[in-house]
């Protein structure tokens, strides 16, 4: 017989008898219940419950929103005491302005546009209260203890007009009008 032959039909025996062994496995196991107990996810909250409106300023200078007119170079500054509730170890946040809250009062209308991106993109968002540490725009929020009250915090939104050293850059925002009625801030655990 050929040998090529004999070593294909010896290496194929061979290739079954280790197949056939593969399905094999040991009859004795065992487990073992360990007492893990139970976990309980957290919480982060941020809610206007505090019953005093929040304050417009320009400057040191108390304004009306409805009746100022912002020109490049402002900025104005939106003052409110908030309540956070945060249960959670190692919980870490960010808090932002939403930007679809600023919205052009007339999304038709080109200049209401410009300025709702000029406002949107240049705002900046800080918190002080018991418990929280950072800078804008993540912070370090220390876990409220089972079954505390929330903690009062003090939100101010810093929203700019940028004026830019090309004269006349930010006329495409002439007249326009933004509307703030429902600003509103996020805060969202950071990853």
């Amino acid at each position: 017989m050929n040998k090529l032959l004999v070593s294909a039909i010896a290496g194929a025996a061979g290739l079954t008898l280790l197949l056939g062994g593969a399905g094999t496995f040991a009859l004795w196991n065992s487990s073992a219940t360990l007492s893990g107990g139970t976990i309980t996810a957290g919480t982060l909250l941020v809610s206007d419950t505090a019953p005093s409106n929040g304050v417009w300023k320009s400057g040191p200078t108390v304004i009306s929103l409805g009746s100022y007119r912002i020109v490049p170079g402002d900025t104005l500054t939106y003052t409110k005491t908030v309540d956070i509730t945060a249960t959670g170890d190692n919980l870490i946040a960010t808090l932002a302005v939403d930007p679809a809250t600023v919205v052009p009062t007339n999304s038709a209308t080109p200049a209401d546009v410009r300025l709702a991106a000029y406002i949107t993109r240049n705002a900046v968002l800080a918190i002080t209260g018991a418990g929280i540490t950072g800078t804008s725009p993540t912070f370090t929020i220390t876990p409220t203890a089972t079954g505390v009250a929330a903690r009062t915090a003090t939100v101010t939104v810093t929203l700019a007009f940028p004026k830019n050293t090309v004269a006349g850059f930010e006329n495409d925002a002439k007249l326009g009008s933004v509307n703030l009625n429902a600003l509103a801030v996020t805060l969202l655990q950071a990853s």
